[in-house]
């Protein structure tokens, strides 16, 4: 995987990129196989280089799932857990599909950071954007209707992964938008029945982003 693609990395030099590559380790995980668990020590930084990854809290019995956040191709997990005081998992991951993920032992990406000042500022960077990205979200949550909440991540995967984009499950899309399954059921069809969206089993198009757009206040 080129890293200029991932976000993270994107404004480092070819000799930073290089020094990221050599340390790199690609791991391949089946549907459903499990990344880390919540708890676990802290051993590497991911990147996802192809599939899609879960990262989920399980309620205190053990039982019951909460999605935090899907990432895809060029995405980054555990980028926080590194800098707690106690560097454990505060979530579990798994994959969603057949992925691939690229670690980054956690005791060379600190080297890397120490002895490259342009990787450092590419990471104070990247956490201030998820910073404003987890804002953004708690405004949608607080402020924005479902409809408005489900437009707007279709429009954030459109953006992302094209036309095609993988849709996660009713469940999995309700615990990501704060709602319901019922609710996500109802305004999917919604929009599929209006013309807006196309779906192809769990694979959406959107033929008129700006139609979509133009539903969020």
């Amino acid at each position: 995987m080129d890293l200029r693609l991932v976000p993270l990395f994107r404004d480092l030099a070819s000799e930073d990129l290089a020094a990221l590559e050599q340390e790199a380790q690609a791991r391949r995980l089946k549907r459903g196989q499990v990344l880390f668990l919540e708890g676990e020590p802290v051993r590497s930084l991911f990147v996802v280089e192809r599939g899609l990854i879960k990262v989920y809290k399980l309620d205190p019995e053990g039982r019951k799932q909460v999605v935090l956040h899907l990432e895809g191709p060029g995405r980054v997990l555990a980028e926080v857990a590194l800098f707690l005081d106690r560097p454990t998992y505060p979530a579990s991951a798994e994959a969603l599909e057949d992925s691939q993920v690229l670690a980054i032992p956690k005791e060379r990406f600190f080297q890397l950071v120490d002895s490259r000042p342009p990787l450092a500022r590419a990471l104070i960077r990247y956490l201030a954007r998820r910073q404003g990205q987890l804002l953004h979200l708690l405004d949608r949550l607080v402020f924005h209707e479902v409809r408005e909440r489900l437009c707007e991540f279709l429009l954030q995967k459109l953006a992302e992964e094209g036309q095609g984009f993988h849709l996660p499950t009713n469940p999995e899309l309700a615990a990501l938008l704060g709602t319901v399954p019922e609710a996500v059921s109802r305004n999917l069809g919604q929009l599929y029945r209006q013309g807006l969206i196309r779906l192809k089993g769990r694979r959406v198009e959107v033929p008129d982003p700006q139609a979509l757009r133009g539903l969020i206040k």
